[in-house]
């Protein structure tokens, strides 16, 4: 009876983390034009957005992310630490660029829908300014 009742439990914490999960996306699609999902139509981990901002150094993003209390990392769990696009997004037919600008964001049990939010304006803010800055050092 106990391993039912942790089975609908953890069902109901996939449903749950799969619906932040797609609030984060949402709130990167509208703010974001360039922004790509990556692996939307696989399937996929219920607690696992990979996201390309295109034109967008990921690294960069991820320093900033960090300055504002988001955690996310590019690449696959597996490439932590790694400065080379995924093997992961490049065997699934992502051309180099797209590859080299992804992000993962992973949720867990205690992720909050504040927390989706804080990451979403977090991501739309830093994206605007690093294309500012980009824009600024165009040459025309």
């Amino acid at each position: 009876m106990a391993s039912a009742a942790e089975w609908v439990e953890q069902e109901q914490e996939q449903e749950r983390e799969k619906k932040l999960r797609d609030e984060l996306w949402t709130r990167i699609a509208e703010n974001v034009p360039d922004a790509k999902q990556n692996g939307a139509n696989a399937p996929r981990l219920a607690n696992t957005l990979n996201v390309s901002l295109l034109g967008i150094d990921s690294e960069m993003l991820l320093i900033a992310l960090d300055l504002e209390g988001v955690c996310a990392s590019s690449g696959s769990a597996c490439m932590v630490g790694s400065v080379v696009a995924s093997h992961v997004l490049l065997a699934m037919g992502l051309p180099m660029e797209r590859a080299r600008s992804a992000v993962r964001f992973s949720l867990g049990k205690w992720t909050t829908a504040d927390e989706i939010k804080a990451a979403g304006d977090a991501v739309r803010k830093i994206v605007d300014r690093l294309n500012t800055r980009k824009s600024a050092y165009a040459v025309a």
